[in-house]
């Protein structure tokens, strides 16, 4: 404990690019953070096998859509890490294992996702057409966020990403046999997940995980969008359509629950030096008076930005 408290106050002092990535990513960190995914894929299977034991049905189903809900949150925030080649300290052990426990489940490869993730982190303004990653979460009044919410529950949101992202893929040198054998592998996987919820009498299952994904799961990552880079004027306004803004949040267990993990929540550390590892940004990370690029509160914070867009 102590040798650790004496390298995180070393690593504090440092700047990002002094750091260097394989100091807070070592074996034992790929292998906790492998670790980590595997018990969110077990936690949520298991809830969805044998809550319907527990709870009578449509508390069953309502805690279901929570649970997966809250499952594919985390699950991003591993994803965006192993975009960043964060998961395994090894690059090709890194996205072999992340296209195999996440991309299966969303569709898209780690590498696919890459190309449109850098453009994020090279633009200077948010919520604009150059933005691929904020630009499906741009609203300059409540209006247009009430229609982008409607998009996100109707599954538009999640298709434009997905057809996006495939596009993508040619960005990345996978071959058109790769490209259909990555296709057969998702329609295998998803196929075979929804046949064998029927065979076993849990017909609820795939449908309520993957409704979720594709409707609610858009709408928690624009949530998690507004906290990270909307900019605060110094009347307290929100600004999003070049916004130039990233955060990093204090948060309590709740918010980390269902807004933001440690995994993902140093964000103005992460745009600053986006090759480290979360456990390097955590450690460097330092309240600052600027709402733009520290605040406490998310869930708070979010609500805020939503009631003042302009009408």
């Amino acid at each position: 404990m102590k040798h650790a408290i004496q390298s995180a106050s070393r690593l504090a002092d440092r700047q990002p690019a002094d750091l260097g990535r394989r100091e807070y990513l070592r074996p034992h960190h790929g292998a906790l953070n492998v670790a980590q995914i595997f018990v969110l894929h077990a936690a949520v299977g298991a809830w969805l096998w044998w809550g319907r034991a527990l709870l009578p049905y449509p508390a069953f189903l309502a805690s279901a859509v929570f649970v997966c809900l809250l499952h594919q949150r985390q699950l991003s925030e591993w994803f965006h890490e192993a975009t960043h080649w964060n998961l395994l300290p090894s690059r090709r052990a890194n996205d072999w294992a992340a296209n195999l426990l996440l991309g299966l489940l969303n569709g898209v490869t780690v590498a696919a996702n890459r190309p449109g993730h850098f453009r994020h982190h090279a633009v200077t303004a948010y919520f604009t057409d150059d933005d691929p990653d904020t630009r499906s979460a741009a609203a300059g009044t409540r209006g247009e966020l009430w229609r982008g919410l409607l998009l996100d529950v109707c599954g538009i949101t999640a298709w434009r990403a997905f057809r996006h992202a495939s596009r993508d893929e040619a960005a990345t040198g996978m071959t058109r046999a790769s490209r259909a054998a990555w296709f057969a592998m998702l329609a295998l996987l998803h196929g075979a997940g929804f046949a064998a919820t029927l065979a076993a009498g849990r017909p609820e299952i795939y449908p309520v995980w993957f409704g979720t994904l594709v409707t609610l799961y858009p709408v928690a990552n624009r949530l998690r969008l507004y906290a990270q880079h909307a900019e605060i004027a110094a009347d307290g306004s929100p600004r999003l359509a070049g916004s130039r803004a990233s955060r990093s949040f204090h948060a309590g267990l709740l918010e980390r629950l269902l807004l933001h993990s440690a995994v993902i929540m140093y964000h103005h550390e992460h745009h600053r030096a986006p090759a480290l590892p979360f456990r390097a940004l955590r450690a460097i990370a330092r309240p600052s008076a600027d709402r733009n690029a520290y605040a406490t509160g998310g869930l708070r914070f979010v609500i805020d930005v939503a009631r003042r867009l302009g009408t």
